[in-house]
């Protein structure tokens, strides 16, 4: 298979949350594989939203996605970073731009 993707991701199979703007609560998820531009995501249920709000801690470490592509349960979706989601008691407003996986830093597409 040919790799279209700007760049590499890096496979970390991680629990996660989803939020849908007019669905109360958060939904579970697996981020199968993830870089600093998008993350391809597995539910037990078929995603209708195009875009929701991903987080793996509930608060500093949200993520706005819009879906690129969807087949059964799985989905591929790209990081939008121009706008805000909707604020926490402990949020600041702004979108971490830093995500730490596995030990290693990746931020901008960078390891550090």
């Amino acid at each position: 298979m040919i790799e279209r993707r700007a760049m590499k991701r890096i496979a970390i199979n991680r629990a996660a949350r989803l939020s849908f703007g007019e669905i109360r609560g958060t939904h579970p998820c697996l981020v199968r594989d993830i870089n600093a531009l998008g993350a391809c995501i597995s539910t037990p249920y078929y995603i209708f939203a195009n875009e929701f709000v991903l987080s793996f801690d509930g608060h500093s470490g949200i993520f706005i996605c819009r879906v690129v592509w969807r087949k059964e349960t799985l989905c591929g979706v790209s990081f939008l970073l121009s706008r805000r989601s909707p604020k926490s008691a402990n949020d600041s407003g702004e979108l971490a731009n830093v995500v730490r996986l596995d030990r290693q830093i990746v931020c901008r597409g960078r390891r550090l």
